[in-house]
């Protein structure tokens, strides 16, 4: 296989390639190192199972710039391993963005150093409403737990960037935040206490706009970048 890197190849997008097989051999050539990745995935996919490809010419180019998935690992928590596998279904498929849902009512995911109880008690909830038995409520009885350490975002963030994919965070505000106010109490507009939510659906919880609340968030997000 022939890899060619051409900053002339004439491609707007910087995201394609031309991938020509023939007789001779294998030949790719694109304007960029993601053109020359998405290419390869491509010959992947052409290869069967006895390792040949058929004689083709295929001019590649994205139509959309954002190419995205989305994974809410606030209500459903999935580990480091679910989540690089998760990538590796995005780049094979030439999607060039993970958005990752990391705070919701029903669990905090991310470590914040400065704010220690965001996963100490906001990434834990006690249980899970079972379907959508709200009246009467009925929970299943499991804890459901667990958050991402900054050294491990920071693997998902490298791990992603080598195949071209764009990690984009989603730290929610003002609601969707009744796990941060379990945390929290003197974040909220209400007397609380609040719990981390066993339910589906809108909390009415809300960060309450002050001051306070707006130095934990910009703190917040300062760590989030």
């Amino acid at each position: 296989v022939m890899l060619h890197l051409d900053p002339a190849y004439p491609d707007p997008t910087r995201e394609g390639y031309r991938l020509v097989v023939s007789a001779r051999g294998i030949a790719l050539t694109a304007r960029s190192g993601a053109g020359l990745f998405y290419g390869t995935e491509t010959l992947r996919q052409l290869l069967g199972p006895d390792g040949a490809a058929p004689v083709v010419t295929i001019d590649d180019a994205p139509r959309f710039r954002w190419r995205g998935m989305h994974l809410d690992v606030g209500r459903h928590f999935r580990d480091v391993g679910f989540v690089k596998r998760y990538i590796d279904l995005l780049a094979r498929y030439k999607l060039n963005t993970f958005h990752w849902h990391l705070t919701e009512d029903q669990g905090w995911r991310l470590e914040i150093r400065k704010y220690p109880k965001l996963t100490d008690v906001g990434a834990c909830r006690a249980e899970t409403v079972v379907a959508r038995e709200f009246a009467p409520y009925r929970g299943d009885g499991v804890p459901h737990c667990g958050f991402y350490t900054q050294d491990e975002v920071r693997e998902v963030v490298r791990y992603a960037a080598e195949r071209h994919v764009t990690v984009v965070p989603e730290i929610e505000m003002p609601g969707h935040s009744q796990a941060a106010l379990a945390a929290y109490p003197e974040l909220g507009c209400g007397p609380g206490p609040y719990t981390v939510w066993t339910m589906w659906g809108v909390s009415e919880h809300i960060y309450c706009p002050s001051e306070r609340t707006f130095a934990f968030l910009q703190d917040v997000l300062l760590e989030v970048m």
